[in-house]
């Protein structure tokens, strides 16, 4: 019984230690400059508004890995309930995912009222998304944003006082895509699991036969 516990129990540690190697943690997979809430923002159309304008942001992956979580600077006449968004390997796509997530006081903290009479707000929610790879360009879309009111009054903010981050953006109206918006990227964040170096065979082959030297060594042991 001792010896099949242990044979059990080293098995089980070389399994997780395997395991381990395929993912080395969390990594910014972009960033697009921090919220600045003053100088500029492009429109984030609600549902009252189907024929308003979308943004698209274009951008080069830092990392390979799945995005889980999007941070964004919004502004909003009053407390924003809730937003969809859309990842894509082009403007507007959707084949990496998308979803409608809801809005509230711990994912939505507010920052300051801005001059134009906007609440300035942080947004830091969780998406589901497949993969992306470092190196390939995708493209992160915000849409259909309400708030309190429902009237359709959310705009993304533009960082960097109003001239925008360094990635492409593209806008949409009544589902055409009319391209460049004249500036820079909106205020965006994307983090989440980065894949780590997969083991190679060889590796995999000396540390198993450790792990079975040590299990005949410590067999022989118990057996005495």
């Amino acid at each position: 019984m001792k010896i099949r516990i242990t044979t059990l129990s080293l098995t089980i540690l070389c399994i997780l230690c395997l395991a381990l190697t395929a993912y080395a943690g969390t990594t910014t997979f972009y960033n697009d400059g921090g919220i600045d809430g003053h100088d500029r923002d492009l429109p984030v159309i609600g549902p009252n508004y189907p024929g308003g304008i979308d943004i698209s942001n274009g951008f080069v992956a830092a990392a390979s890995g799945t995005p889980t979580t999007l941070e964004w600077g919004e502004w909003s006449a009053f407390a924003p309930t809730s937003f969809s968004y859309e990842l894509g390997s082009a403007a507007f796509g959707t084949d990496l995912g998308s979803g409608t997530v809801a809005q509230n006081s711990s994912n939505s903290v507010f920052l300051f009222t801005n001059s134009a009479g906007y609440g300035v707000y942080d947004v830091k929610v969780g998406i589901t998304s497949l993969a992306m790879t470092a190196g390939n360009t995708y493209w992160l879309s915000i849409s259909n944003a309400t708030d309190a009111a429902n009237d359709g009054t959310q705009n993304w903010d533009v960082p960097n006082g109003g001239s925008g981050g360094p990635a492409t953006c593209n806008f949409r109206s009544s589902g055409i895509n009319f391209g460049d918006c004249g500036v820079g990227g909106e205020s965006f964040t994307l983090t989440g699991s980065t894949l780590g170096t997969t083991p190679e065979p060889s590796s995999i082959l000396l540390f198993g036969s450790g792990i079975l030297g040590l299990a005949g060594v410590l067999r022989r042991k118990l057996t005495r």
